[in-house]
């Protein structure tokens, strides 16, 4: 039955997402371990110099599915019973003969206003949603002061996750009540919607910005050199964070800070930190970040509120691809489908990454400098980071539901989600069966 599609589709786009889990879960564990497992650098993951194992996740999969291929190189090429298939099957005959098939299914496709807008929706969808995933990570890290292995854990797997069962959820829902295709387009538009206000409600947790003691402002960032400092030759290449005495100001490192003297990751002597008075005196610092009091609550909430706004954004994603089937002639699906998956490789997934990176390296203040070259980037304007990251995804997010009107208004152009077309096909040709046949019986009385 063609309304079981929506299960197996609820099932199959489920099961992809278990190893996105796995692969974050891998992640948060060989994080922890430093990038040399056999050399101790002297500090733990909490330091902004500490650079995970991030390479073993990447051996071990590469082993499994190494591993993988050795039963699938066991089987025959054909499974004992199997027909042996024409070069050319019938089905594809018509789109596969020539250069004129193609072009004609291309056209065909492009002037489908229904396909497109699924494919504008997608797109927009990407930029919004997976835009954000991506950098989660990186964000939690910074605004939550989150360690790598901590931000990995809590930005993948409970939102995957939610997808996962909203995903199950939506899928048995569609298949119990069986909605029009309008009110399932307008649910669409409401759930787009409601994702996008729920992006820009997750700037509201934050932590307490950090105060980074600087003197001015440079082309690339923060001016970190001044008159106390300036004959110390500090450098960017390494950032040792410092908690000045009046518990609020941090400073990029001991030499930006002045210290000269150190003892037990508490350093003093420190010509460029002010006392608790504002005085520019030799006072000390230690080791870290100041402590931002309430920030792991807030951390809470973010981390609580994400995987609820995925959960609902995601209810009727299944769907997106049963319209997108059905907007589209059966001897075209083929040609249809590889069309949508390239269109939104070329215009979703390969810009979005560095339109995004170049937006979130917009709000970077401090880079690594390190023999004339930029590295990575070591503190950021959170305040404009967290504008960036949710404001363009929920524009984005506006953008996805805005290109679903469209879809509503030529909804009337869809054939019936819910009847498969191979029953179709078999209901027209019994039909026509039983035409010949009573005019077979026709022709015969009358003969008589």
């Amino acid at each position: 039955m063609g309304w079981e599609r929506t299960i197996y589709f609820a099932v199959v786009f489920s099961l992809r997402l278990v190893g996105p889990v796995f692969g974050y879960l891998m992640s948060s564990f060989f994080l922890k371990f430093y990038e040399n497992p056999l050399e101790d650098p002297g500090y733990g993951p909490e330091d902004p110099r500490w650079i995970g194992a991030w390479w073993i996740g990447f051996l071990l999969q590469g082993v499994l599915q190494l591993l993988l291929t050795i039963p699938l190189a066991l089987f025959p090429r054909r499974l004992p019973g199997q027909k042996r298939l024409p070069t050319n099957s019938e089905a594809n005959d018509k789109l596969n003969s020539g250069f004129k098939g193609l072009i004609a299914a291309l056209k065909r496709l492009l002037k489908n206003p229904l396909y497109l807008s699924i494919v504008v929706n997608t797109i927009m969808n990407i930029f919004g949603s997976v835009g954000h995933f991506v950098m989660l990570p990186k964000y939690m890290e910074q605004q939550f002061r989150l360690t790598a292995s901590d931000a990995s854990l809590y930005s993948g797997p409970p939102g995957i996750i939610a997808v996962m069962l909203s995903t199950l959820l939506g899928g048995y829902l569609i298949w119990k009540y069986k909605p029009n295709v309008k009110s399932q387009i307008a649910t669409m538009i409401i759930l787009e919607s409601i994702s996008a206000v729920g992006y820009l409600l997750l700037m509201v947790p934050h932590c307490d910005k950090v105060e980074m003691s600087h003197f001015g402002l440079e082309n690339y960032g923060l001016a970190l050199e001044g008159q106390c400092n300036v004959n110390c030759n500090c450098t960017t290449k390494v950032f040792t964070p410092l908690c000045g005495s009046d518990g609020k100001t941090s400073y990029f490192s001991p030499c930006f800070a002045g210290c000269t003297e150190n003892m037990n990751k508490s350093f003093s002597d420190c010509s460029c930190i002010l006392d608790p008075d504002g005085q520019r005196t030799n006072s000390y610092a230690k080791e870290g970040f100041c402590v931002s009091l309430g920030c792991w609550s807030q951390a809470l909430g973010y981390i609580i509120s994400l995987p609820i706004l995925q959960f609902i954004a995601s209810i009727l994603r299944v769907q997106y691809t049963v319209i997108l089937v059905r907007s589209i002639n059966p001897e075209d699906k083929s040609i249809a489908l590889g069309l949508f998956e390239a269109l939104i490789c070329i215009f979703g997934f390969v810009p979005y990454l560095s339109a995004f990176g170049a937006l979130v390296d917009s709000s970077c203040l401090i880079w690594e400098k390190s023999c004339g070259k930029t590295g990575n980037c070591w503190f950021y304007d959170i305040d404009k980071f967290n504008t960036i990251l949710h404001v363009v995804s929920g524009v984005f997010s506006f953008m996805a539901a805005a290109s679903l009107i469209p879809t509503y208004f030529l909804s009337d152009r869809l054939k019936d989600l819910y009847e498969d077309e191979n029953d179709t096909c078999c209901t027209a040709k019994q039909n026509e069966k039983g035409v010949v046949k009573n005019n077979q019986e026709t022709n015969s009385a009358s003969e008589l």
